[in-house]
């Protein structure tokens, strides 16, 4: 076995190109060089297909005649699975090129970017498993009944996966944070430019908790009846359950990463209020941080019969210093998507180490 490599991740930002990109789950990309991309020549030692990332171990002959053996980070495998891969994309032997973004630390690991065989095999990959921005259709007239129908697979629509969708950039995002919570996110940032990282729970497969929930990073399925809405996540495998039967929260209610949601019909729309939060997790992959006093407030309205919109504000009076509101938006999945199963623990690589920081290992 090679020496292990450790290098930090940064502040827990998923990296997500903005409206109209792509977005890769779990945890952030900062630690490789996406300025100065370098293209590996090599061969196939193994593909590793699991969640939260696969892995291609490629074999790189060096000017001297030596070996090394490169490790390549790539997406889950329910996003690559919907661009084409299958776990015999590649195979031991393939030989291939591979333009990637190294590790800012010169060690031999990188993030896949693309590739080609060298034999000049066609790479068969269709679709693109990513996130894009659907634009907002205008509403059309519907039945009451599609309109209350909110059952089905959906995707994210909003083109990233930042919370203000607003704005066309996460890094044009506003939050009214308090004066020391502003810090805190701002040395997020200040880390992840630096490639250095802080804490994130989801790096140790932890839930993203609400509403960083409401991103989807991968798709989603509502299934509703008359007492409740489930919507399930396929990144992390949560659940947020909206109560529409009249229902009161419980007086001795824990905190929980998704919280308690109870909801009511107001014409056609879903009105929901989420209390009991944990206090530990993020708003969205920025970095965003809330107290476990936060209150979640959503207005749920289907524009189409395949395209809802949701209203959404932030009330915290710890960490905010005014409400925050945004719209997301969601378009009905393709017909062929499905719901797949995401085990993040199946090929963790990353721990949380006792000052915070984020480490990655290499084999």
């Amino acid at each position: 076995m090679r020496p292990a490599i450790r290098s930090l991740l940064a502040a827990g930002l998923i990296v997500a190109a903005d409206w109209g990109g792509s977005a890769a789950a779990h945890h952030s990309f900062a630690i490789y060089d996406s300025d100065n991309p370098v293209t590996l020549t090599g061969v196939v030692e193994e593909f590793r297909w699991s969640n939260p990332h696969t892995w291609t171990l490629l074999k790189v002959q060096n000017s001297d005649g030596s070996e090394t053996v490169w490790e390549l980070e790539q997406g889950p495998i329910n996003m690559l699975s919907r661009q084409g891969w299958s776990p015999t994309t590649l195979q031991p032997g393939d030989a291939i090129s591979v333009v990637t973004h190294p590790l800012h630390t010169g060690q031999p690991g990188a993030r896949f970017m693309s590739f080609e065989f060298l034999d000049a095999r066609p790479v068969e990959l269709s679709g693109t498993g990513t996130i894009t921005r659907i634009p907002r259709p205008e509403p059309v007239a519907m039945s009451d009944a599609v309109a209350r129908d909110f059952n089905g697979v959906w995707v994210n629509a909003n083109g990233g996966i930042h919370f203000d969708t607003t704005v066309r950039s996460r890094r044009e995002q506003k939050p009214p944070l308090r004066p020391e919570y502003m810090a805190q996110w701002q040395q997020r940032w200040a880390d992840a430019d630096a490639g250095r990282s802080t804490s994130d729970p989801t790096a140790e497969c932890l839930p993203a908790g609400f509403p960083r929930f409401l991103s989807m990073v991968l798709p989603g399925e509502i299934l509703q009846n008359e007492q409740q809405l489930n919507w399930y996540a396929e990144w992390g495998q949560a659940t947020v359950r909206i109560h529409l039967d009249g229902r009161r929260p419980p007086p001795d209610l824990f905190p929980s990463y998704n919280g308690f949601t109870t909801g009511r019909w107001d014409g056609n729309s879903i009105v929901t209020r989420t209390i009991g939060l944990r206090g530990d997790t993020l708003v969205d992959t920025t970095g965003v941080p809330h107290s476990d006093q936060l209150t979640v407030t959503m207005r749920m309205t289907k524009l189409t019969p395949d395209y809802f919109e949701v209203q959404v504000t932030l009330d915290d009076p710890v960490v905010f210093t005014v409400p925050w509101s945004t719209v997301k938006r969601y378009a009905r999945a393709p017909a062929h998507y499905y719901i797949q199963e995401f085990v993040c623990e199946e090929g963790n690589r990353y721990r949380t180490g006792a000052d915070g920081s984020i480490e990655v290992i290499f084999e």
